[in-house]
């Protein structure tokens, strides 16, 4: 499975929950499968992980934000027709 960083957004809710980070996960067809509920933070264990980590989630920045009232429902369709 690969992952990545991404810029997300609720639009239906922006105003509660703006722009955050999160970890995206895909599948083999390159569709989102999932995503971590709470926004990510950069972290390591010493100073040149805590830097890698935080030049990975500039990356996201590099795509669309991703809209997770949209994702959410790709994702219970697929579920659905399975």
């Amino acid at each position: 499975m690969i992952w990545n960083y991404r810029v997300t957004h609720r639009p239906k809710s922006a105003p509660l929950e703006g722009f955050q980070i999160r970890e995206v996960y895909y599948d083999e067809r390159g569709r989102v499968k999932f995503y971590t509920q709470n926004p990510s933070t950069p972290f390591g264990d010493i100073n040149e992980e805590l830097y890698e980590d935080f030049c990975a989630m500039m990356k996201a920045f590099d795509e669309e934000p991703l809209n997770l009232d949209h994702q959410d429902y790709l994702i219970r369709l697929v579920e659905k027709y399975k």
